[in-house]
C-alpha cells in the first residue's frame, strides 16, 4: 500500500493554491499523514512589505493569514504545520520537500496563459520539472467534490520511459487502496496525412502500419504491468492515435478519470520554451488532479517481456 507520511502544500493565497489546499487536506486525512503548509515570499516583495508594515507585524500577519486559509478550506489549523520563508519560491519549496522528506507536493495551476508564462515558466511548472518528489497539480477545472479521496478511476499515461515505469508503480499502489480501475494508456502519434484544409485519406499502407504499431504498443503495455497488478487493482490497456496531450485529456474526460499519473521527461530548454511539453499541457487543461513523477537516478527501463502469461492478462484486461 502507498503510505504518504508527509504532504507539503505551498500556497500564495491565490485561488489555485486554495484549491490545492483542499486536496492536500483530503489526502492527509485519507492517509493520516502530516500536512505542512508553506508560504514562500519573494525577496523584493518581502522587503517592500517589511518597509510598509515592519518585520514582526508582517510575520505575525502571514501566520495568521495561513491559519485562516486552512480553516476556510475545511481544515483545522492546529493540526497543520505552518511555515513562512523568504526567498525564491521554487528553491524554498524544493529545499523544504527535501529537508522534510515529503512524499508528495500538492500545488495549484493557473490554467493556460500567454507568452509571458510560456517563456518565464510558473512556480508550479518549475517545481514539477525539478522536483525529485512527486508533484500533484490541481488544475482550475478540477472538480471540488466532497469526497476527493480515494481516486477511482486512475489514468496512467505511458511512453515506455523509465519515468513512466515509476509512474505506473505509484499508480498501481494508489489504485490498490480503493480497488480502483486503472487505465494504462499509450498515445500513438503517426505522421499527419492532412497537408491542407481538406482531409486526405490515409494510404492503405499507413493503415496497415498503424495496426502493426498498435499491436506492438499493446504488447509493450502488457510488459510494463507487474505480475500481480490484476490482483491489486483493475487494469485496462488503451492505445489511441493522436497528439499525446490531446489523447490523454480526451481519454481522461471520456472515462471520467479522477487522477492522471504521468512521468516527467527531462528535455532541452529551447524545446520546453517554444513548444511546451505533454506534461505542461495536461496539467493545465485537465479536469482532474495530475500526479507528475520524475525518474530517479538509475531508474530501470520499461520491461521488454511480459511478467504474466498473455492469456491471463488478456482475460483480466478490457479495451483490447
Amino acid at each position: 500500500m502507498l503510505t504518504l507520511h508527509r504532504v507539503l502544500c505551498p500556497v500564495d493565497f491565490s485561488d489555485p493554491s486554495r484549491r490545492a489546499l483542499r486536496h492536500a487536506l483530503a489526502i492527509s486525512r485519507w492517509h493520516e499523514s502530516e500536512l505542512t503548509v508553506l508560504h514562500a515570499e519573494d525577496v523584493l516583495l518581502h522587503a517592500a512589505s517589511v518597509q510598509a508594515v515592519g518585520y514582526p507585524g508582517l510575520a505575525a500577519r502571514h501566520y495568521q493569514e495561513l491559519r485562516e486559509l486552512i480553516d476556510d478550506a475545511g481544515g483545522k489549523s492546529r493540526d497543520v504545520k505552518v511555515h513562512v520563508v523568504t526567498g525564491d519560491p521554487v528553491s524554498k519549496i524544493l529545499e523544504h520537500a527535501a529537508h522534510d522528506a515529503s512524499n508528495v507536493i500538492v500545488m495549484g495551476t493557473h490554467g493556460r496563459s500567454g507568452l509571458t508564462r510560456a517563456v518565464l515558466g510558473s512556480v508550479t511548472e518549475r517545481v514539477v520539472r525539478q522536483s525529485s518528489t512527486p508533484v500533484l497539480t490541481i488544475p482550475p477545472s478540477a472538480e471540488l467534490r466532497d469526497d476527493l479521496m480515494p481516486f477511482d478511476t486512475i489514468l496512467c499515461a505511458a511512453d515506455f520511459s523509465p519515468a513512466c515505469r515509476e509512474a505506473l508503480d505509484i499508480a498501481i499502489l494508489m489504485g490498490q487502496e480503493a480497488d480502483a480501475r486503472l487505465i494504462l494508456l499509450h498515445a500513438l502519434q503517426l505522421p499527419d496525412f492532412d497537408p491542407g484544409i481538406v482531409p486526405v485519406p490515409r494510404p492503405i499502407s499507413a493503415q496497415t502500419e498503424y495496426s502493426t504499431f498498435r499491436k506492438d504498443a499493446l504488447r509493450r503495455l502488457k510488459c510494463g504491468l507487474p505480475a500481480d497488478a490484476v490482483f491489486r487493482c483493475r487494469p485496462e490497456l488503451f492505445v489511441a492515435e493522436g497528439r499525446p496531450a490531446d489523447v490523454i485529456l480526451q481519454t481522461a474526460s471520456r472515462e471520467d478519470a479522477k487522477l492522471i499519473v504521468m512521468g516527467v521527461q527531462t528535455r532541452g530548454a529551447l524545446d520546453r520554451l517554444i513548444f511546451g511539453s505533454t506534461t505542461r499541457s495536461v496539467m493545465h487543461a485537465a479536469t482532474c488532479p495530475v500526479l507528475s513523477i520524475r525518474a530517479s537516478p538509475g531508474a530501470e527501463p520499461w520491461p521488454s517481456r511480459p511478467p504474466v502469461a498473455p492469456e491471463r492478462l488478456a482475460t483480466a484486461t478490457t479495451g483490447l
